[in-house]
């Protein structure tokens, strides 16, 4: 009788913790990258004593229930929009990998911000971890990039048409704002003038738009049956002790009115106005003059069994003593693919969660009267020695 109340003891704490398990679940239902939990529940034997069969040997009996631990259900969360362009959110394999106080940790939540010091952070405060280019892990941070360096024009290319109309008097073709831009990041205006030669021929003379009157550069284009002919199709120009090349490979001579463009390939210098994360993990950052640059790559982690992770709070794991993790990055072998804007939540399932609730429930009120049960019939014997 009193196995009895050791057995009905075993029910109520394990239904105990079972119920704590789910609170805790109910408690994260929004808490980005959680993963829900479910105890694990044992049958307990005694060996060697028990009941007796009607052979004379005895078979094991039963002595309640044990709780073998909480195990984790690494499922993915729902999907949340949030609109913060650095918000990540992992689309298949894969965990962030953060470090805290000199100790790795790794999560499924994605909510990134740069601190003040432009290093990349989540929620929590922990640093991001990133692959450099020897397979290091190494914080990211936006050092070094808060500047575009200007770049002098290499190549002004032309595109359009010079007419190859007859006129008297000989009509030239002028290309107004061509724009050169030189070693500190200044742009300036050239003028060309461009005249036919006869026989395909084409001289250009180029002009600061400050002197019109004062040509810097002078050269000759040509073209075969109105295409501009290859190796003769440009010419080199030094312009404020830089050379740039003139490309009229964009350029026919035809019937009809002239009208050339231009575009160079230098820019101004500039300032970092945004930066983003790509699909793959890179770092990506613009800057003022339209130019963008690529930063650190983050680094994803990957674990041989889910039993290699233990919880660190904060939505974040740790690896066990003898876990394996492997790194790498975002789309590469099996590691999934980055969302932008977008952040992992908690998997739990409200459903299923209440049904556990009333389970734990029920297992403890039935604990609770076995137990209650066998002290009225403990009480019964006792009653009954009181009367003989």
């Amino acid at each position: 009788m009193f196995d009895t109340l050791f057995i009905g003891t075993s029910g109520l704490l394990g239904n105990a913790k079972g119920l704590k398990i789910v609170s805790n679940n109910l408690a994260n239902v929004n808490t980005p990258g959680f993963k829900g939990s479910q105890l694990q529940f044992a049958d307990l034997f005694e060996q060697g004593g028990g009941v007796i069969a009607h052979d004379g040997h005895r078979e094991p009996a039963g002595q309640g229930v044990a709780s073998l631990g909480a195990r984790l259900n690494f499922r993915p969360g729902s999907d949340q929009s949030t609109g913060n362009a650095l918000d990540q959110s992992i689309n298949g394999n894969g965990m962030f990998t953060l470090r805290r106080d000199g100790e790795l940790r790794y999560t499924r939540a994605g909510d990134f911000q740069f601190d003040a010091k432009e290093v990349l952070t989540n929620g929590a405060g922990d640093h991001v971890q990133a692959l450099d280019a020897n397979g290091k892990l190494v914080d990211i941070t936006l050092g070094g990039l808060g500047r575009n360096a200007a770049k002098a024009s290499a190549t002004v290319k032309f595109s359009g048409n010079i007419t190859t109309a007859v006129a008297v008097p000989p009509v030239d073709t002028t290309v107004n704002g061509v724009t050169v831009i030189d070693a500190a990041g200044t742009s300036h205006t050239l003028i060309l003038t461009i005249k036919d030669a006869g026989g395909g021929s084409y001289t250009v003379g180029a002009a600061d738009s400050t002197a019109p009157a004062v040509v810097v550069g002078t050269g000759t284009i040509k073209f075969a049956a109105g295409a501009p002919v290859s190796g003769s199709d440009g010419f080199n120009l030094t312009y404020l002790q830089q050379a740039v090349k003139l490309d009229f490979s964009g350029v026919v001579a035809q019937g009809g009115p002239s009208g050339v463009s231009s575009s160079q390939d230098g820019y101004a210098a500039g300032v970092r106005t945004d930066q983003t994360i790509d699909s793959d993990g890179t770092i990506k950052v613009r800057y003022s003059n339209g130019q963008t640059a690529k930063g650190p790559r983050l680094a994803l982690a990957q674990f041989v069994t889910e039993s290699d992770l233990e919880q660190a709070g904060g939505g974040a794991f740790t690896k066990t003593r003898d876990g394996v993790v492997h790194y790498g990055y975002a789309g590469v072998d099996a590691f999934g693919t980055l969302t932008a804007g977008h952040r992992e939540g908690s998997n739990v399932d409200l459903a299923e969660e209440f049904s556990n609730l009333i389970v734990m429930q029920r297992g403890y009120q039935a604990a609770s009267h076995v137990i209650s049960t066998a002290n009225d019939m403990i009480q019964e014997l006792f009653d009954m020695k009181g009367h003989r």
